[in-house]
């Protein structure tokens, strides 16, 4: 038999542990509570590696995106739904260097609903962002909406690629993100043409046959939603008697918190974007909450600032946006210093002069990347400290990781100013 003293040392033990656990589980709930309390988030540290910048000026001046900061305060509330973001750009964006930061960030500090828009790229013969792997077992025809000479219209990621060859096969696989963290998907929003015929292929227990009829009238995408997460997934050619053309594809989780797409083609320009059809057809089913629009670069690539043809192409493209999403807000960046002809583009700060004041007049929201990091003649800021590539109108990924997160900076302080003044 157990000595009394035994017996009450087993009972004060039990006692402790259970006390310990329910202590342990009132401050779960507790945290899960605050969780779901919308509240101030953390603003991460700029590693500005020595580079001078005007802080004082990283702002967004308009109050125009209080709708996206209302969504991101209820989402917080409620512990339930998805913001999302749909970021357009050029080449300074197809990397993802930028957005990987502002994305990683926003999903740190709001949770993450997924990878968002992605495209097979290296199967397309184009650089990739680092998360996404793909390949293919043939040739892929394939095209970018800033070549306009060649006939392969252009969808949803500003690229797309097509065989006419069965069994054509193509695959995209997710890897860690920059922060080692692994990635995965349950849901599939897949952008393909009507009349194409494909077998999916997300693992050997999901193996589906994708069908649309020459003609549907619905919109051009299958949405698939998986019964176990997967990393990555395989679509194969089927004999129509026709071409198969593959446009993009969303990856989700099933989890609260940041959809943020990057929408980046090397060479782009505003116009190029506004003459791209089934660009802007397909645009409304990333459902964005918020447009974060990055270009210019390549239209101060011309000798002269052609103000009004500018203005005209910025005005379309708003207009476009708001007609496909008319409840989304939009932010407008400026691009930052970089040559031309050997020296500080001045096209480049005419282009940016103008953005300020056409934004300030037709009340969008701005947030003027080329001031924060000093304007005119920064270039030599860039380069000194190794963050410009050689070109010297491209960035290194350290270069496009600082202006990430300059971005995602402006872009948090913005929703704690909006959390504290409601």
């Amino acid at each position: 038999m157990k000595s009394k003293a035994l017996y009450l040392h087993e009972k004060i033990c039990i006692f402790n542990y259970m006390r310990i656990r329910q202590i342990l589980s009132f401050l779960l709930i507790s945290v899960v509570h605050m969780r779901l309390i919308a509240q101030p988030v953390a603003v991460p540290d700029i590693n500005n590696r020595g580079f001078p910048l005007n802080l004082p000026a990283s702002r967004i001046y308009s109050s125009v995106l209080d709708p996206f900061y209302a969504k991101l305060t209820a989402m917080q509330k409620s512990g339930r739904g998805v913001v999302r973001v749909v970021h357009i750009g050029d080449s300074h964006i197809q990397a993802d260097y930028l957005t990987g930061i502002v994305r990683n960030g926003l999903q740190d500090a709001f949770g993450n609903a997924g990878r968002g828009l992605v495209f097979a790229y290296q199967a397309a013969r184009t650089n990739a962002p680092p998360d996404i792997k793909s390949s293919g077992n043939t040739f892929w025809h394939s095209n970018r909406l800033a070549r306009q000479d060649i006939r392969f219209a252009c969808g949803i990621s500003g690229f797309c690629m097509e065989s006419d060859r069965p069994g054509a096969t193509f695959n995209i696989d997710l890897q860690n993100n920059d922060k080692g963290q692994p990635q995965f998907f349950k849901h599939l929003k897949i952008f393909t043409d009507s009349g194409s015929a494909w077998l999916l292929r997300t693992d050997s227990s999901n193996v589906m046959q994708l069908k649309k009829d020459a003609g549907d009238s619905s919109q051009g995408f299958y949405n698939i939603l998986l019964q176990t997460p997967v990393t990555g997934f395989t679509m194969s050619s089927l004999s129509t008697g026709g071409k198969q053309a593959f446009y993009g594809a969303v990856l989700e989780t099933d989890l609260s918190g940041i959809l943020y797409s990057n929408i980046g083609v090397n060479g782009a320009r505003y116009a190029q974007y506004n003459s791209t059809p089934l660009f802007w057809k397909q645009l409304p089913a990333l459902q964005a909450d918020l447009y974060i629009v990055s270009l210019g670069t390549n239209e101060a690539q011309a000798a002269i600032f052609d103000e009004a043809a500018f203005e005209e192409q910025v005005t379309i493209f708003i207009r476009n946006i708001r007609t496909a999403s008319p409840a989304a807000s939009i932010l407008i960046t400026t691009p930052v210093d970089s040559y031309r002809g050997g020296r500080p583009n001045k096209v480049l700060q005419q282009l940016n002069t103008f953005l300020y004041k056409y934004c300030s007049r037709n009340n969008v929201p701005l947030w003027d990347m080329y001031r924060v990091t000093l304007g005119y003649n920064a270039s030599r800021n860039w380069i000194r400290r190794g963050l410009m590539a050689g070109d010297r109108v491209h960035f290194t990924k350290e270069g496009y990781q600082l202006q990430g997160s300059l971005l995602l900076d402006v872009l948090l302080k913005g929703y704690n100013e909006y959390y504290s003044s409601h």
